[in-house]
């Protein structure tokens, strides 16, 4: 009888190698397109997240007939540098909080967002002590999901010494978006006082000011959240702008108006902000201290934690830049390849380019 013999089953090494050498092939070809598909439901969520928070602003809008604002004090002819000036009042987010579900939150705080002079923070000073509860508390749809940083991993800065950005008595919450402060242009970097974007300290807008329309005109984008610490000057600080602001030196920079903060007369003296100001070779001439304290509190009304103006195309590659008081130029900027997220105050949504022509971003926030 003829013996069979049977081929063995399994992989040769030759197959194997084969084998593994085309599944390596696949994977490195479904990677990038993992990668993209995630990114795309990112910058969706991010999207959803800035039209819920501009419906709650058109409700808002519907109770009060204005659209909210800082409720920060002007400077007045009684101010002082370092009292008023720095009285930083309550932000659009915190305002809208009973239209995006957060009614109960709000009202623990209420009795303090409605009293005028009240100081919800200080300059290196203190969180009111009713706010504190809400300052704390993360706010999903304040975030942009593709914002990864330690911040954000973390849900709250955590500080020390009773005292913010050197440490503040209790945590308090990020958010990576941004309400309009203007275009930036001329001196309309102060917040402070009225400027020609849709939101500014004490400066209630309603629609009949937008001569422009509400279709034609931001009211948030996105920032990227800093990394919270403090840095003495160095050049390496220059390559990562999106996390960290440059503050200037207070000596080499004055105010505009009779006396140091003695008036509502807008921006730094020997800082108009025309086609012919260098924001990169001010800050390195200028730079006192850096602060990675952009977007640390969603709840306070102040540029560097809650605007951004359209100075800058959006995701430029200089830093952020203002003065001890936080007055200056915030930009546009996200994690997103290519742009950043926008809605409009008629509630509509886009993506802007980095590219977009800088006039053009610069007339997209100006209210009139």
């Amino acid at each position: 009888m003829m013996q069979k013999f049977f081929k063995p089953s399994g992989f040769t090494l030759v197959e194997l190698l084969i084998t593994v050498a085309v599944v390596g092939v696949l994977i490195g070809l479904l990677l990038p397109a993992i990668q993209v598909a995630r990114e795309d439901v990112r910058q969706m969520q991010c999207t959803e997240n800035m039209k819920q928070l501009m419906t709650a602003t058109q409700k808002y809008y519907e109770a009060k007939e204005e659209f909210p604002y800082y409720t920060g004090l002007h400077r007045t002819a009684s101010s002082k540098k370092g009292t008023n000036s720095s009285n930083m009042g309550y932000s659009v987010q915190a305002a809208v909080l009973p239209y995006i579900g957060n009614a109960d939150l709000f009202a623990t705080f209420a009795d303090a967002y409605n009293e005028p002079t009240t100081k919800l923070w200080m300059w290196l000073g203190f969180i009111e002590e009713s706010s504190r509860p809400a300052a704390q508390t993360d706010i999903a749809v304040f975030r942009c999901p593709g914002d990864d940083s330690a911040l954000k991993a973390s849900s709250v800065l955590t500080t020390k010494n009773g005292r913010c950005g050197m440490g503040m008595d209790s945590p308090v919450a990020s958010g990576n978006y941004m309400a309009c402060n203007g275009s930036g242009t001329g001196y309309n970097y102060d917040h402070t006082v009225v400027n020609d974007g849709v939101v500014g300290k004490k400066n209630a807008r309603t629609l009949k000011m937008f001569t422009k329309g509400a279709a034609n005109t931001l009211f948030f984008s996105e920032a990227i959240i800093g990394d919270t610490s403090r840095y003495n000057n160095t050049p390496a600080e220059l390559t990562t702008p999106w996390i960290r602001t440059a503050t200037v030196k207070s000596e080499n920079i004055t105010y505009r108006g009779e006396v140091n903060w003695t008036s509502d007369v807008p921006g730094i003296e020997g800082v108009f902000a025309d086609d012919d100001f260098d924001i990169p070779t001010f800050v390195t001439a200028n730079v006192d201290n850096w602060y990675g304290l952009r977007g640390f509190s969603w709840i306070i009304g102040d540029s560097y934690s809650t605007g951004f103006t359209t100075f800058s195309v959006p995701n430029p590659k200089h830093p952020d830049w203002c003065d001890e008081m936080g007055i200056g130029f915030f930009a546009a900027r996200s994690f997103h390849s290519g742009g950043v997220n926008v809605v409009r105050a008629d509630g509509s949504a886009s993506f802007v380019s980095n590219s977009v022509d800088r006039k053009v971003w610069q007339k997209m926030g100006v209210m009139k």
